[in-house]
């Protein structure tokens, strides 16, 4: 009886979170930010070497030096303010106008500040989806201890991208579980959310194809052609500024010029397995013939080299590039299929909590040496040879890998268990998982790192979250009872 009491206490402790709690906001932004202000004071902002691109498109718009016409299209074989979108650098320029030399500093302490918001957003959305406790403030700051904390302190995009991402699919959720009311605001909050992300990254025009029924779902009858307009009509007008501003500047109306490098990095498999990807006699084709090598990231920048010695632009690169790239989906769709799937790699299954790994992450872009805790090779090796303190690191290693797996199969899971249990939060869970399925989906074909799974984290930890809350009032019924409506 005693047992059966104490029992009953501890899961009262886990009650769900209910609209009195969110005066916990700030203590859940504070514990949200504390890792990356311990990271900042320890590295300083981060500079991996994607940043000198952004920082120079940066220093060509706060200078007023953006070159336009033949200058911009011979300014370099990759011209950087084609190549890069706009967002982020004008970021980097206002903060630059605003705080000095003391501009990276200001900025990470901006992204540490945004993530933080989405964390309290995590928050919040735990317990309209009827976490308990505990489990809501696990699930809100777990992605504050993943590759995600290193993003936040690193002079890139993604942290900035993540919060404006998260927040995106996150807002549709109390539309979603009917707790909101479904007023026009909510899907133009999106639309604009969406339209400043793509202002960073490109991709964001097609992976917002994967919120169509997440906006679905939160219309509710009556209300789907208004807030499907309002969700995408900014993303659709910024897209169309961007290609209207470049088309002014060099004459070739393009979001971007990535495809020179991305999509002919897509072929590169291909190549490694001697298909016969470039038969014609075009200058294009005959260049990546005797340039590109399978396994040479680097002979990509070799072909552009010629390319542009030959008197191609990065515009017409980019559009060979990507017509050699379709192209070849209709001659071996099934060898750029397999090559897709090959992109996805089990250990980023445990994103969503492998520290780790995101110390390891830490470190490399920083320059540094991969840390020996991070390595389980090393570790392996040394706890055989009676190394104490290589056979705690490898346990470690090991469980974080486990638990961050577990945290990814259970976020894929999720949908399909809530719908076979009858759960009214299914139809949330899974406009949710679509979301992260079309993602994912958009990079597959051309190119994915783990770091731009980062705006996942937030998402498959609340997917995972919602599982175990299922889980534990099926358990305790009595004790963690959530009315949904």
């Amino acid at each position: 009886m005693a047992k059966s009491k104490m029992a009953a206490s501890w899961l009262a402790r886990l009650a769900p979170v209910g609209p009195t709690a969110f005066t916990t906001d700030w203590f859940v932004g504070l514990l949200a930010a504390l890792p990356a202000l311990i990271v900042l004071s320890l590295f300083g902002p981060i500079e991996p070497p994607d940043c000198s691109g952004y920082v120079g498109f940066a220093e060509q718009i706060l200078s007023g030096q953006l070159r336009t016409g033949a200058e911009l299209l011979t300014e370099a074989i990759i011209p950087v303010s084609l190549y890069r979108a706009p967002g982020y650098p004008a970021l980097i320029a206002v903060f630059q106008y605003l705080f000095g030399n003391a501009w990276k500093v200001a900025l990470v302490v901006l992204q540490i500040s945004v993530s933080s918001l989405l964390a309290i957003l995590a928050h919040r959305t735990a317990a309209l989806l009827g976490l308990p406790r505990l489990l809501a403030l696990s699930v809100s700051l777990l992605p504050s201890v993943s590759i995600g904390l290193v993003m936040q302190v690193s002079i890139l995009t993604d942290a900035v991208y993540s919060v404006l991402f998260g927040c995106a699919v996150l807002l549709l959720v109390p539309a979603m579980l009917h707790t909101s009311p479904r007023t026009p605001r909510t899907p133009l909050y999106v639309g604009l959310l969406l339209a400043t992300a793509m202002s960073l990254r490109e991709a964001t025009i097609i992976i917002a194809i994967a919120f169509v029924p997440a906006v679905w779902i939160a219309a509710g009858a009556g209300r789907r052609g208004r807030w499907l307009c309002l969700s995408f009509s900014p993303l659709l007008a910024i897209t169309a500024c961007l290609m209207t501003a470049n088309y002014i500047r060099s004459g070739h109306a393009v979001v971007t010029t990535s495809p020179q490098i991305v999509m002919v990095q897509a072929l590169l498999p291909l190549v490694r397995q001697g298909l016969p990807l470039f038969p014609d006699d075009t200058i294009f084709d005959r260049t990546a013939r005797e340039t590109l090598r399978g396994d040479d990231y680097h002979s990509i920048f070799a072909l552009n080299d010629k390319l542009f010695l030959a008197g191609l632009s990065a515009p017409q690169i980019s559009a060979e590039a990507r017509h050699r790239y379709f192209l070849t989906w209709r001659r071996f769709p099934v060898a750029m299929a397999l090559a897709s799937l090959g992109r996805y790699h089990e250990r980023y299954l445990a994103l969503p909590f492998h520290p780790l790994n995101a110390a390891r992450l830490l470190r490399l872009y920083a320059g540094r040496p991969s840390p020996w805790i991070s390595n389980p090779g090393m570790l392996w090796q040394d706890a055989q040879m009676g190394s104490g303190s290589a056979a705690f690191w490898l346990v470690v290693y090991g469980a974080t890998r486990v638990i961050g797996t577990v945290i990814g199969v259970l976020a894929i899971a999720a949908p399909f268990v809530l719908l076979r249990n009858g759960d009214n939060r299914a139809v949330v869970v899974l406009g949710m998982w679509f979301i992260c399925l079309g993602f994912v989906a958009v990079y597959l074909p051309v190119h994915l790192n783990e770091r731009y799974l980062v705006p996942l984290i937030p998402l498959q930890c609340l997917l995972a979250g919602t599982f175990c809350a299922m889980l534990m009032r099926e358990r305790a019924p009595n004790v963690l009872a959530v009315r949904y409506t």
